[in-house]
């Protein structure tokens, strides 16, 4: 099965492409500014150096959030367009667990950030457990300080949300704040592609109608909505 995933929910996204577990090519997109008008054209070149075509795609894997919201929305919107063009599936998958999986084997816990803005930040702490990394309770939405509290032993902590607050955590936490280098604190397209296939194969397939961003916290356009506009 040849699975296409990618992922523009923070400031540094990706693509990928991979066949029978077999990564075929991976590529990153830099900029969040760039996805309107790179991400479709960054999949067209990806499966023209992988010596494949559009038509072979029978999955899709997307990032469901949480993250940028306009990123977000995107590549939701490209998934579902191109799910209905290829007749295939779309799994979307936790931003937050992609960031963990690029930890299978850490036996300290794992808490992974994004910039939430406003001062807040995304987060998730994970433990291993069953033969693999799992949430820990609840995705969280927070200040920094307040994650910090919530940190009471030696804990990998990795993200995008580094770029902003790692300093502060290191302040914070001392020896309890274990960062990861830059390479690794970012989303890989490749193993958002691993966990949407694990998806596929439990039968865990949404309703593509159905499937909507996780944002944690609502855009600003619906906090701004009239009262009156929200009613059907």
């Amino acid at each position: 099965m040849l699975v296409l995933a990618f992922d523009t929910s923070t400031s540094r996204g990706g693509l990928a492409l991979m066949q029978g577990g077999r990564l075929l090519a991976e590529y990153t997109l830099e900029s969040p500014a760039s996805y309107l008008n790179r991400l479709l054209p960054g999949i067209d070149r990806l499966l023209q150096d992988a010596g494949r075509s559009i038509q072979e795609v029978k999955l899709i894997v997307v990032s469901r959030g949480p993250g940028n919201f306009t990123g977000l929305r995107l590549g939701l919107s490209a998934a579902k367009g191109l799910a209905l063009v290829l007749g295939c599936p779309v799994i979307a998958v936790n931003t937050l667990d992609v960031l963990a999986a690029n930890f299978p084997f850490a036996s300290l816990p794992v808490c992974t950030v994004i910039d939430a803005k406003k001062h807040e930040v995304y987060a998730g702490i994970y433990c291993q457990g069953g033969g693999g990394l799992n949430l820990a309770g609840d995705y969280l939405l927070l200040s920094p300080a307040a994650l910090a509290e919530r940190i009471t032993e030696p804990t990998l902590i990795t993200g995008p949300g580094l770029e902003r607050y790692g300093v502060l955590w290191q302040e914070l936490l001392g020896n309890l704040a274990i960062l990861p280098p830059p390479e690794l604190r970012y989303i890989r397209a490749a193993v958002l592609a691993r966990l949407g296939l694990q998806q596929y194969d439990a039968g865990l397939i949404p309703n593509l109608e159905k499937l909507t961003p996780f944002y944690l916290r609502p855009a600003d356009a619906e906090l701004k909505r009239p009262a009156s506009a929200a009613m059907p």
